[in-house]
């Protein structure tokens, strides 16, 4: 009898194990369900929040571009060619020059560069009779509404060779005569004599190469 309940005994304890085991293995598998969901949940919430974060990436940088076009905006100079307001000629590059002029802008005002041997032949102070066609659009510019109210400045420059053929004692007395005829022959097609002067500079300010250094400047003084 004593070994049918302890018999009884053991088995009761199987059946209990048994049922624990079974009860662990089901909550285990439970638990991994769990796991993986809230897994996964988290997973969805890091993806939101990285797309807020890339679109808050994506909005500081257009404002940070927005910002630096108006920077560089606010730092250009304003345009100061209002001629119908009396203004300065400075940063106006209006006109009809010629295709042999060369317009740019000075501290001085707006300078007109006409290569010398556009102008003259070697160690000559004649024009050419091409070269007058191009004083010739120079001077109705001289003489237009834009800048009839300012004075005008002939340079005449030379390359820094010496002078040995022509009549001219130095780089410095051709250059100038260089300049005189250029000023004449303008003032004789309407520009006003007592609005232009000439000045020669020789090889002073040479240019990247002898023939660039041989031009005469014209300039529309900014005063």
């Amino acid at each position: 009898m004593e070994g049918f309940f302890t018999f009884k005994r053991v088995l009761t304890a199987g059946i209990l194990a048994a049922g624990l085991a079974l009860s662990m293995g089901m909550g285990g598998c439970s638990n991994n369900k769990q796991a993986a969901a809230d897994a996964e949940q988290e997973s969805a919430e890091l993806r939101q929040k990285n797309a807020q974060l890339e679109q808050s990436l994506r909005e500081r940088d257009a404002t940070i571009a927005e910002l630096q076009r108006n920077q560089t905006q606010q730092v250009q100079p304003a345009p100061t060619n209002d001629f119908a307001a009396g203004g300065s000629p400075r940063g106006a590059r209006t006109g009809d020059f010629g295709s042999d002029v060369g317009v740019d802008q000075t501290r001085e005002g707006t300078r007109l560069t006409i290569a010398g041997d556009v102008l003259f032949a070697s160690g000559q102070t004649s024009l050419k009779d091409s070269a007058k066609k191009t004083l010739d659009k120079v001077a109705s510019e001289l003489k237009s509404s834009r800048y009839n109210q300012y004075s005008i400045r002939v340079d005449g420059y030379t390359d820094s060779d010496p002078i040995r053929k022509s009549k001219w004692a130095s780089n410095e007395a051709l250059s100038e005569a260089r300049a005189t005829t250029v000023e004449k022959y303008l003032a004789s097609k309407g520009v006003s004599s007592s609005r232009i002067s000439a000045v020669g500079r020789g090889s002073a300010n040479p240019k990247s190469t002898k023939a660039a250094s041989r031009r005469v400047e014209i300039f529309i003084l900014d005063r």
